[in-house]
C-alpha cells in the first residue's frame, strides 16, 4: 500500500514513512492510494473474530510491508488489544431495538483515542528499535488525545514527547492526566490559546521543519494515518453487534477534529453497511455550518461544557473533500485560503454527494446538561458531555425507526461536576481519576509563538 499527500507533492510512500512523517511535508495529509474493499461474505468470515484478530483483519492490508510482517503486525496488535489495555476492552448498551451506545472509554485514559494510540505506540516501539533511530513526537489536543498519546507512546525510550493544550480550556481531569504523568521524555505545554493555535502551532512547527531538517519529527494527532486505522475497527465491532442482517445502520458522532467522523466513512468506504454518519457539534459549529451550506467559514471559539469539540479548524475535513474532489490543487488552495482568509466553500453538486453519506446538527451547553439528564432518566446510563451531545443530535436529525450507535467518546468521570449537575446526583470518580486528584503537576507554559516552542523543544532535547 501506498500513499499520497491531499495537496499532491509527497507521492508514494510507504506505510513507515507515513507513520513516521505524521504530517505530509507539503502541508497535507497523507490518504492511502486504494481502499481495501470487504463484500458481505468477507463481512460474514469476520464478525466473531476477537478484537485483536478483527484489527488485523481490518487494518493489515494498510500496514504490512517489507519492514513490517504479516506475523510482527499480528503480535503487535495482540499486544495493543490485550488485557493490559483495560479491564473491559470495549462494550455496547442496548437502549432499545434501534438506540444503542457504544462505550469506548475503556481504555487507559478513558476516551476513544486510546483505541488508535495504544496502536500507534506500540508501532512505534518496534519501528524505531528496528531502526535505532529517536523521534520528536509533537501533538496539541483538545482534551483527549494528550493523556492517550502519552500513555500509548511515550513507553518507548527512542521518543521525546511534546503536548500542546490550551491553557485553562480543558478540564480539570484530562489536564491532571497529562502533567501528572512522571516521565523523563513527556514534557506538557499550556499554550496562551485554543486550540486551533496549538495545532497551527504544530503544523507550523511541521512546515519549518522541512526548511531547517532540524527534528526527526513525527505527529500523534489524527493527522496521522494511524490515528485513522486505530479508529475503523470499532464501527466494525459495533456493526457485527447490533446487526445481523447486514442492514445499513448509522453512527452518531460527537466530533471536533473530524478523524473519528472520518474513520467511519473510511469504514463505509471499506464496505461497513453504513447510511449515514452523524456529525454532532456544540455551539462550535463550523462544521454543522458546512453541512448546511458548502461554506467553511471559521469563527470565534467558545468554551463549552464539551470541550474536546471546541475546535474550529477540523484537520481530516482535507482528506474527506480529497476524495470527493480528486484535486490536490484545489485542496491546497481551500486550506491556504482558510488558513490566510478563514473561508472557502465547495459547489451545490459536491455538497450533495457528501451529503449523501453525513448529517450534521449541534447543541448548545444547556442543552447538552439535560440530554445528559435524559439519558440518566430514561436508561439510567451516565453519560459524558460529549456523547451527550451526540445522543440529542442523533435524535433530532435521524427518523426514530432507524437503528443508530451513539458513539461514546470518554467516561463521565473526565467531566464530573457538569454530569453530577445534570442529572442532580453524587457520582465518583473511577479509582485511576481519582487517585491523580491530588498529584503534583508539571508542566512549561508558553505564549501562542513558535519561536517559544521551538527554544522549549530545544532546551528539553
Amino acid at each position: 500500500m501506498n500513499y499520497s499527500s491531499t495537496r499532491g507533492k509527497d507521492k508514494d510512500l510507504n506505510f513507515v514513512d507515513v507513520m513516521l512523517n505524521g504530517l505530509a511535508k507539503d502541508g497535507g495529509l497523507y490518504v492511502p492510494d486504494k481502499i481495501p474493499k470487504f463484500n458481505l461474505k468477507d463481512l460474514e468470515k469476520i464478525r466473531n473474530l476477537r478484537y485483536c484478530d478483527l484489527a488485523y483483519n481490518l487494518t493489515m492490508p494498510f500496514i504490512v510491508n517489507k519492514e513490517i510482517s504479516e506475523e510482527e503486525y499480528k503480535f503487535i496488535c495482540e499486544k495493543t488489544y490485550s488485557s493490559s489495555f483495560g479491564k473491559e476492552l470495549i462494550s455496547i448498551n442496548k437502549l432499545n431495538e434501534k438506540e444503542y451506545i457504544l462505550n469506548l472509554f475503556h481504555g487507559p485514559t478513558y476516551a476513544f483515542k486510546d483505541y488508535a494510540l495504544q496502536l500507534l505506540g506500540n508501532l512505534y516501539d518496534f519501528i524505531l528499535k528496528k531502526k535505532k533511530k529517536q523521534l520528536t513526537i509533537v501533538g496539541a489536543t483538545s482534551g483527549d488525545t494528550g493523556s492517550a498519546a502519552i500513555y500509548g507512546c511515550s513507553k518507548s525510550k527512542n521518543v521525546n514527547m511534546f503536548i500542546l493544550f490550551p491553557k485553562g480550556k480543558v478540564s480539570e481531569i484530562q489536564r491532571k492526566q497529562m502533567t501528572t504523568y512522571n516521565k523523563r521524555n513527556v514534557t506538557n505545554i499550556a499554550v496562551k490559546g485554543n486550540f486551533d493555535d496549538c495545532q497551527k502551532l504544530v503544523k507550523d512547527l511541521f512546515k519549518l521543519n522541512v526548511k531547517k531538517d532540524k527534528y526527526n519529527l513525527a505527529a500523534i494527532n489524527s493527522i496521522n494515518w494511524v490515528r485513522i486505522l486505530g479508529q475503523i475497527v470499532y464501527y466494525f465491532w459495533s456493526y457485527f453487534q447490533v446487526e445481523h442482517e447486514m442492514k445499513p445502520i448509522n453512527f452518531v458522532v460527537p466530533t471536533g477534529n473530524f478523524g473519528n467522523a472520518y474513520a467511519g466513512f473510511i469504514s463505509k468506504l471499506m464496505g461497513l453497511p453504513i447510511n449515514k454518519i452523524v456529525i454532532s457539534s456544540n455551539r462550535n459549529d463550523i462544521l454543522t455550518r458546512f453541512f448546511s451550506s458548502g461554506l467553511m467559514e471559521k469563527a470565534d471559539v467558545f468554551k463549552s461544557l464539551s470541550p474536546s469539540m471546541d475546535i474550529q479548524v477540523s484537520s481530516n475535513f482535507e482528506r474527506l473533500l480529497f476524495h470527493f474532489l480528486k484535486d490536490p490543487n484545489k485542496i491546497s488552495k481551500f486550506f491556504n485560503d482558510l488558513d490566510k482568509n478563514g473561508v472557502f466553500s465547495i459547489n451545490k453538486k459536491k455538497l450533495k454527494e457528501i451529503l449523501e453519506n453525513f448529517k450534521a446538527g449541534k447543541l448548545n451547553d444547556n442543552q447538552t446538561k439535560k440530554s445528559i439528564k435524559l439519558m440518566f432518566d430514561e436508561n439510567e446510563v451516565v453519560i459524558d458531555p460529549h456523547t451527550a451531545v451526540g445522543f440529542s443530535v442523533g435524535r433530532k436529525v435521524l427518523i426514530k425507526n432507524e437503528k443508530r450507535v451513539y458513539l461514546a467518546t470518554a467516561h463521565h468521570g473526565k467531566f464530573i461536576e457538569t454530569v453530577k449537575d445534570s442529572i442532580n446526583k453524587d457520582i465518583e470518580y473511577p479509582k485511576k481519576l481519582f487517585q491523580i486528584i491530588d498529584r503534583k503537576e508539571t508542566y512549561e507554559t508558553i505564549n501562542n509563538n513558535l519561536h517559544e516552542l521551538e527554544s522549549l523543544i530545544d532546551s528539553k532535547s
